[in-house]
């Protein structure tokens, strides 16, 4: 676990990215599934969406409250709550054009709220030892 603690900055980089790639996949979703069907049973799949989701959201909740241990910013914790019930609608709820549209809207919830944490941590990282 210590490990863990000392890869901490690119663990928030790696979570952020990992948002970004859930924005573009379900932003080329509509695109790719019409130009090349052969990739329908791979990288556009229900399972990748649930995997890319269930990973960021695992990451997320993990460097989002042990920053929020640190900083005491709630914003990104509640950011995080709004984009994980959008991403839970996209994935189980909506269907269609409301499903990329409320899972293309929880991916970018998500990267905002790392993108406000990453920078109260900077603001407040002179304060205290990792």
């Amino acid at each position: 676990m210590r490990k863990i603690f000392t890869h901490y900055h690119t663990l928030n980089k790696v979570g952020l990215w990992l948002s970004v790639l859930c924005t573009i996949h379900c932003l080329a979703m509509p695109f790719l599934m019409t130009a090349l069907p052969f990739l329908g049973e791979s990288f556009l799949s229900e399972k990748s969406e649930m995997y890319l989701i269930g990973v960021s959201a695992i990451l997320a909740i993990f460097l989002l409250i042990k920053d929020y241990r640190n900083h005491q910013n709630p914003l990104p914790l509640r950011l995080l709550v709004i984009a994980l019930c959008f991403n839970f609608a996209g994935l189980f709820l909506a269907k269609g054009t409301y499903e990329i549209l409320f899972n293309v809207t929880g991916a970018l919830v998500m990267a905002v709220a790392y993108y406000i944490n990453w920078n109260s941590h900077r603001r407040a990282c002179h304060t205290h030892s990792h």
